[in-house]
């Protein structure tokens, strides 16, 4: 399955993983990974996740206080993400994303 980034929660990411880099060398990579790892798992079923609404599920990754919403084209076979969120963050300032 393909994937891409909304270009907003694409800086999102990058943030975060020099974020952690900044508190700790490797822990950025280690974000990386847990994200790829993240994508890699909701492509084997990505409706087995919660629903966030208007078709957009929600992914928590393990290690880190984040979450990955996306949402999927079956017939594309395509996941697009549209936010990767700090837990603590205002909620739902995503959702104006959809559709861009």
């Amino acid at each position: 399955m393909t994937h891409d980034f909304h270009p907003g929660a694409e800086q999102e990411y990058c943030e975060a993983a020099t974020w952690y880099e900044s508190q700790s060398s490797g822990l950025g990579t280690t974000f990386i990974a847990a994200v790829d790892a993240a994508i890699e798992t909701i492509s084997r079923d990505p409706e087995r996740f919660q629903r966030a609404g208007g078709g957009v599920h929600v992914f928590r990754l393990k290690r880190f206080p984040y979450y990955l919403y996306y949402s999927f084209n079956p017939a594309r076979g395509h996941l697009r993400f549209y936010g990767v969120v700090h837990h603590r963050r205002r909620p739902n300032y995503w959702r104006k994303r959809i559709g861009t």
